[in-house]
């Protein structure tokens, strides 16, 4: 396998120039705004919270109306976060293996629902791991972090068959892609003392990195 080290300096090549930095850092930063549009129109028009708040003490207050207006809500965000989520993986892809930037491949995923099945059974499954203890939240994540791009590669592949997959392909390397995450992470709070600035350059390439770990794992997992 790859070391992450050499995963990263082979995202130079593709994203060579500040020009192209830009391009894949607005296009992620549109997809990303989009896939949240709906969360943040519906809390501004209501002045409800999407996810529900709880205060101790005091008693919650809900109408049948607004859960299931908030369901659909979610829903819809769900919808559109986990089919945006694929395209970019799809879009992370592309650069890495040098095709280029094509900022329509963020919104081809919309012809199917099994991002949205993959997300909500994803979200429940590392929802219960955080509940019972922090550490199993994080491997199950780790463990099925692949998902997006096996969707992203093969949309015809099952649900329960994407979960598999990821499984397998991440047996024994759970701790690089935690190491490349860490690593990720501290640049990212590095960058807030830029004002942010750095970030144009930390996205793109981590971005592309964690698309360019999924095409290594590949390799190694075929092999």
């Amino acid at each position: 396998m790859t070391s992450n080290s050499d995963i990263i300096k082979k995202t130079k090549p593709v994203l060579e120039g500040f020009t192209t930095y830009l391009q894949v850092f607005f296009c992620l930063l549109i997809a990303s705004f989009i896939a949240g549009a709906p969360s943040s129109i519906y809390e501004a028009v209501s002045g409800n919270p999407l996810f529900l708040e709880f205060n101790y003490g005091e008693p919650v207050a809900f109408s049948s109306e607004s859960i299931l207006i908030s369901s659909i809500v979610l829903l819809l965000v769900f919808y559109l976060s986990a089919s945006i989520q694929v395209g970019m993986s799809l879009f992370c892809l592309d650069i890495y293996n040098g095709k280029g930037i094509n900022f329509s491949t963020l919104f081809g995923s919309f012809n199917t629902l099994k991002p949205l099945a993959v997300t909500i059974l994803l979200t429940v499954i590392i929802g219960v791991g955080l509940i019972l203890l922090i550490i199993p939240g994080i491997i199950l994540g780790l463990t099925y972090s692949q998902l997006y791009y096996i969707l992203a590669e093969d949309p015809s592949i099952g649900v329960l068959e994407a979960f598999k997959k990821s499984e397998k392909m991440m047996k024994g390397k759970k701790g690089q892609l935690f190491m490349l995450t860490l690593r990720a992470m501290l640049y990212f709070l590095l960058g807030l003392f830029t004002l942010f600035i750095w970030w144009i350059w930390l996205i793109p390439r981590y971005s592309v990195a964690f698309a360019g770990f999924y095409e290594e794992l590949k390799k190694d997992f075929n092999n």
